[in-house]
């Protein structure tokens, strides 16, 4: 009966329009033609569409790492590289994980309409908590949290865009969730943005694909077509071999490769033949090296049925599903200014350092020129010629004041990249290179843009990030898990855990918004400094603040703006009791204080200033 079921599926069912193919050489020969189109229609749209993407990815790769063409200057002009790029890039980065990191609560909550005394949604937060505290991994395959993956994620966006994979590792015990980064430049997507495929392009050793033949599922069945894979290995040997001897000319003298490397195209996509029938809806396939279907179609493997890459430009574009990068405006300024830099050094040394004109027959040797003409060398000439007739220095031009103006200019121009960073997040520069002056300038053009950054982040990675982390460590960790047990509780994790499927399909939802929270909150802080400055030049406007507003509330609220703990500052019974011993004195001093003329509204006021001028607002 098995057999008669297998047979069946083989030969394809007809439902309607979906034809279920079994991965078969048949299957092979049908939709890898097409997958392969789908390949070619992203690869041109994103080389040669309206907004190719590949070279500005490059460009800007190139110039967060200095690398620059020097190939047409000579050997004796400059050729520094400045850093402008990759410091702003990194100062980017470090902005936006400090700020992810800033509430001690936590960057993110959890939702569950249904959950109104929110015991569910805390045990999930923690749950996800555990998760992420070991779903990043370094390059000698220690664990790390997921702030040091944000990282890593931000830069990339900063260059090309936000991407990464959610999926679940067993390389510790009892596995855990894995957030690997992805290049984006090995992703391509439906050009149409109507989302009918998706790629992901993955190299690999051939030991590797010898390795998936052991890949089974929770069933027990194979994971990849050993067939496939099997004629995978033996093109890729037969190609090896043919290179071999058409280097050296004959099989014996063949020198066998250690290393194979192999291409494997990653599709989550609807294949589409040719007369509009759907041969597989929204499945998982795997194609080696471009010719070989070695997995799929397929379900999707996760609970979830939702794609476990997520890919989010920093900049959202209309009419274009790669987005724009966050360095791309002022990245083609710091290329441009790193070339003039350049060539004012040139400039430099061209007018401080002179060419001369000489006549080689009037020395006694001619061969004293052979070094050149450096300081305090002595020419012997021939008897009875004059010096200077002999040597004549020649300049070869000045420095132009213009240049360092438009040069100090692309310095300014960089400058304000730079502090949309730090003052868009509310973070003031450094002293002493940022006036008060540029800061609101640069806070009133660049807020908007970073407010806009950060909520794109938000919504379009971190929230998505968050659901799949919780729904993909749902389904595969283990009962026995002694790590999510504590973190939740042994009964609320035995009640999770037999509910999985159910709480994988019920409406939770993940908000991150610790990056907008820290950004609204130095907003308000500013607005409040601003508003103590108002108040202390006003004796009338300081009194009807004082009708209206509870000091002890305004005080508490500025605490908490300014991230600062009161509990910290709250006497403990010991220093209160200890300040009871004091209190005569004080109330000596109070009687005293009573005889003297009290300060009006004016003291007051003075005082209100003194406030605000010592938290840093100016007149």
């Amino acid at each position: 009966m098995a057999k008669k079921r297998r047979k069946a599926k083989g030969k394809g069912v007809l439902t309607k329009d979906l034809v279920v193919l079994s991965p078969n050489a048949e299957n092979q020969r049908t939709i890898v033609p097409i997958l392969e189109g789908y390949f070619q229609e992203a690869y041109q749209a994103r080389q040669t569409g309206l907004n190719p993407r590949d070279a500005k990815w490059e460009e800007n790769t190139n110039l967060y790492w200095n690398r620059h063409s020097f190939a047409r200057k000579a050997s004796w002009q400059a050729k520094e590289s400045m850093p402008e790029v990759p410091t702003f890039v990194d100062r980017f980065a470090a902005a936006l994980k400090e700020a992810l990191v800033a509430s001690p609560s936590g960057f993110y909550t959890v939702h569950d309409p249904a959950d109104k005394e929110h015991d569910l949604t805390d045990a999930i937060k923690r749950a996800t908590d555990c998760w992420l505290s070991i779903c990043g991994r370094n390059q000698t395959g220690h664990c790390l949290s997921f702030p040091a993956v944000f990282e890593e994620q931000c830069k990339l966006g900063a260059l090309k865009a936000c991407c990464s994979v959610v999926t679940w590792k067993r390389d510790v015990p009892g596995g855990r969730v894995a957030i690997e980064t992805v290049d984006p430049s090995m992703v391509w997507l439906d050009p149409t943005n109507r989302n009918l495929y998706r790629i992901r392009r993955t190299p690999l050793d051939k030991h590797e694909l010898r390795a998936m033949a052991t890949a089974k599922d929770g069933k027990g069945n194979p994971l990849w077509n050993l067939e496939a894979v099997e004629q995978m290995v033996t093109h890729i040997e037969d190609e090896d071999q043919r290179r071999n001897e058409e280097l050296t000319g004959t099989y014996a003298s063949r020198t066998p490769s250690t290393r194979q490397p192999v291409v494997m195209d990653e599709y989550i996509a609807t294949v589409v033949d040719g007369a509009g029938r759907v041969l597989a809806d929204n499945a998982l396939m795997v194609v080696g090296n471009r010719q070989f279907l070695i997995r799929g179609p397929e379900k999707n493997p996760f609970w979830h049925q939702k794609d476990w890459m997520v890919f989010a430009p920093l900049v959202t574009t209309p009419l274009s599903v790669y987005g724009r990068s966050y360095m791309e405006d002022f990245g083609s300024v710091a290329r441009t200014f790193n070339n003039l830099t350049n060539l004012i050094l040139d400039a430099v040394h061209t007018s401080s350092m002179k060419v001369f004109a000489v006549v080689p027959g009037m020395l006694l040797n001619p061969e004293q020129l052979a070094d050149g003409v450096t300081p305090n060398k002595t020419f012997q000439l021939e008897e009875g010629l004059r010096a200077e007739d002999f040597m004549k220095a020649i300049d070869m031009g000045t420095l132009p004041a213009e240049s360092i103006q438009v040069w100090q200019a692309l310095k300014q121009e960089l400058r304000e990249a730079a502090d949309m960073n730090e003052v868009g997040l509310g973070q003031f520069a450094p002293k002493g290179r940022t006036s008060a002056t540029e800061i609101s300038q640069t806070t009133e053009s660049s807020s908007a843009l970073i407010r806009s950054v950060a909520q794109t982040i938000e919504t379009r990675y971190l929230n998505l990030t968050l659901d799949l982390t919780w729904k993909t460590g749902l389904q595969h960790v283990a009962m026995s898990d002694s790590a999510l047990g504590n973190a939740v509780g042994p009964e609320l994790w035995n009640a999770l855990h037999g509910r999985r499927k159910e709480l994988i399909s019920r409406p939770i939802t993940f908000q991150a918004m610790g990056i907008s929270m820290l950004i609204q909150k130095n907003r308000m802080l500013k607005a409040l400094l601003a508003l103590m400055q108002i108040l202390s030049q006003s004796d009338l406007f300081l009194q009807e603040f004082l009708k209206v507003a509870d000091l002890g509330k305004f005080m508490k609220l500025l605490f908490n703006l300014s991230d600062i703990d009161m509990s910290k500052l709250v006497a403990t019974e010991r220093e209160r009791l200890i300040a009871s011993f004091g209190q005569p004195i004080q109330q000596a001093g109070a009687q005293a204080q009573a005889r003297s003329p009290q300060p009006g509204a004016g003291g007051a006021a003075r005082e209100m200033g003194d406030v605000a001028r010592t938290l840093g607002v100016q007149k």
